[in-house]
């Protein structure tokens, strides 16, 4: 099971007062995209196994006009439509609007004839929680309970699987994959990377799901393990 997490932090830094003409607000939007593994314990609380970066950091720099910034609908609507320009799922897109057109309109009000330069770090992360028995989890030494994280794909499995590789074929070819990489969150249609199609016909791009792997023998998506 996989939940997605966004947390956004805003900081601005105000322009020169210029009331001729209406002053432009530049929203730099930073992306980064993480993993977290989850584990329930014995007593049915969650624990963290690790959390990593998926995918390098990405920017995007967008110009609002003062019309968009008189009240939140139609700022929130200008940024959804710039933010369709990225590969963002509906509602992180719809939630980021909403939240960050709240915050411009605000300041927009407060000083009218101010412009901003606002920078919008987003975290988005992915929070896969391994399933199985917490029991098949947990070894005694000494007579005390300790957690046991399961282990990754063995060497035979993942040589076998680097047989699956292939590319995406290129926009217009027909047979384009719709679906993105549930590890890193991009698109696999049209992707220059290689990509890996498992046993249980889930695919993802090869370095997404072999560093997976390593740590965890099972489908990202329907946790079906990887069989020698």
């Amino acid at each position: 099971m996989a939940t997605m997490r966004v947390d956004v932090k805003l900081n601005s830094t105000s322009l020169s007062p210029n009331p001729m003409p209406p002053p432009f607000f530049f929203l730099e939007l930073r992306l980064h995209r993480y993993c977290r593994k989850l584990l329930r314990n014995l007593q049915g609380e969650l624990m963290e196994i690790g959390t990593r970066q998926v995918a390098p950091t990405s920017s995007f720099l967008f110009e609002i006009h003062s019309h968009d910034l008189v009240s939140e609908q139609p700022c929130k609507s200008r940024l959804n439509y710039l933010f369709s320009s990225i590969n963002l799922d509906e509602p992180v897109r719809d939630f980021l609007a909403d939240h960050i057109a709240c915050v411009l309109v605000f300041m927009a009000n407060e000083q009218p004839f101010v412009g901003h330069y606002v920078v919008a770090d987003t975290d988005i992360t992915l929070e896969c929680l391994i399933a199985g028995d917490p029991i098949d989890r947990t070894m005694v030494v000494d007579e005390e309970p300790r957690e046991v994280v399961p282990g990754g794909a063995s060497t035979s499995a993942l040589n076998k699987l680097k047989k699956q590789r292939f590319f995406a074929k290129k926009s217009g070819d027909g047979d384009e994959l719709s679906d993105d990489c549930v590890i890193c969150l991009e698109g696999l249609s049209g992707s220059r990377e290689a990509l890996t199609n498992m046993t249980c016909n889930h695919i993802f791009h090869e370095r997404c799901i072999f560093g997976w792997l390593k740590v965890q023998n099972s489908c990202p998506t329907c946790r079906r393990e990887l069989e020698d």
